[in-house]
């Protein structure tokens, strides 16, 4: 018998998340590290994120809340810690380096070109340190999301098929994926690290990332074994039938057929199935075959076209439903958070958060759902630099003349947050 899903952990309670008793550096900005970091930190690890004083540059990073705060920020850094250290200084530096000794020694950055990050200078303070280091560019040059797609081709595959102008994907899903390996890095190395006691440095790019994709998902394969690549498509979903179509009521909505299966549903509720059989007697064609369907993707849209045309999303809705078919509604970001019917209302991914500076908004959970520990609680961004001392004086053993004097002497931040 298979276990009843977990209530969650309590707020109170993140040493019952798997993740509990690690501990990461998080010296990493925009999207990419703090993404990683943010996924780990829902799982019960202790992060503490490393600033400037007065914050690094994503930390006002649109959009913005009323009084200023970056929204933006705060769904990236949400469950970590949040400290202010001057880094361009010597001192500040040591500070960050004997963080990283007193923690575990486990660090994560994205910063380029500082001498001081380098994996044989922190060595001085941990022999046995884990540290992924994200780059734009496996040489070391900077990149970023949008610079690095472009020289992929997708954007010549994104957006409709009268343009000739590449279009750029607003998804950073280069940045995602790269967080994602980086978590999945710092894990791998603390297992090796558990077993060895060696530690390591592990470098992962975008580039590379992105790359690697294009390999995985068939489309550099194509041009060399095929001597083709992928054209401008429009919403067609490539090798099956999918698109979209409008509704009577100036709605629009996405279809997929997959399967034979899948297919037959959708000829039976569109009433085209003996236009289907004339046209797969004529063609000598088998349209149970995804590939056929797609060849013929622009036939199969105009036949099926007229029956979404005459009808209203509720009817399309309760017909598709009722059938089985994949289907999907197309909503403005509006309406994904005002509709109570869409895909943010539906399961317990979401709770109600009170985010210090900027107020109560519907927050994730960890998107793994597990019967040991369900979900978790979401635990907000801090205010920049509100745990400065309170960790130094944890972690570090410092006591209130010497956060004064570093205070003073702007070595960390006020902690007045961003």
């Amino acid at each position: 018998m298979s276990a009843a899903p977990a209530e969650g952990c309590p707020s109170s309670h993140r040493n019952c998340l798997p993740l509990s008793g690690l501990s990461i550096i998080d010296l990493s900005t925009y999207v990419a590290g703090p993404s990683g970091t943010m996924t780990l930190a829902q799982l019960g690890a202790e992060v503490i994120r490393v600033d400037p004083p007065g914050g690094a540059t994503d930390t006002r990073r649109l959009p913005l809340a009323p009084n200023g705060t970056s929204l933006y920020w705060a769904g990236l850094n949400k469950a970590k810690l949040s400290v202010e250290i001057d880094t361009s200084t010597a001192e500040g530096r040591d500070i960050v380096g004997s963080l990283v000794n007193a923690t575990g020694g486990i660090l994560l950055t994205n910063a380029v070109g500082q001498a001081w990050l380098e994996y044989d200078s922190l060595l001085k303070y941990r022999g046995d340190l884990i540290e992924v280091h994200i780059k734009g560019r496996s040489d070391g040059a900077p990149a970023v999301d949008y610079t690095v797609n472009c020289e992929i081709g997708l954007p010549f595959l994104t957006g409709p098929i009268n343009t000739q102008r590449p279009v750029n994907h607003v998804l950073p899903a280069w940045d995602l994926l790269t967080g994602l390996h980086a978590a999945i890095a710092i894990l791998a190395a603390e297992r090796r690290r558990c077993v060895t006691g060696e530690g390591q440095l592990i470098t992962l790019s975008l580039a590379d990332v992105a790359v690697a994709t294009m390999g995985h998902l068939g489309f550099i394969a194509d041009v060399v074994v095929n001597g083709s690549s992928r054209s401008r498509d429009g919403n067609y979903v490539y090798g099956t039938f999918g698109c979209d179509f409008g509704t009577a009521d100036a709605q629009r909505v996405m279809v997929v057929a997959l399967t034979a299966r899948q297919w037959h549903k959708l000829v039976q509720v569109t009433g085209i199935a003996e236009a289907i059989r004339a046209f797969e007697s004529t063609l000598r064609v088998d349209l149970d075959a995804e590939d056929t369907r797609y060849r013929y993707r622009a036939v199969l849209e105009a036949l099926i076209q007229p029956w979404f045309e005459s009808r209203a999303i509720d009817e399309i809705a309760r017909t598709l439903d009722e059938a089985k078919v994949l289907w999907g509604r197309y909503r403005t970001i509006a309406e994904l958070v005002n509709d109570p019917n869409t895909l943010l209302h539906a399961g317990d991914l979401m709770a109600q958060t009170d985010n210090p500076g900027v107020g109560t908004f519907p927050s994730p959970r960890s998107v793994l759902s597990s019967s040991a520990w369900g979900r978790g609680v979401p635990s907000p961004a801090h205010l920049l630099g509100q745990d400065t001392e309170a960790v130094l004086s944890r972690v570090l053993d410092m006591n209130h003349t010497e956060l004064t004097s570093l205070r003073d002497r702007s070595i960390i931040g006020d902690g007045r947050g961003r």
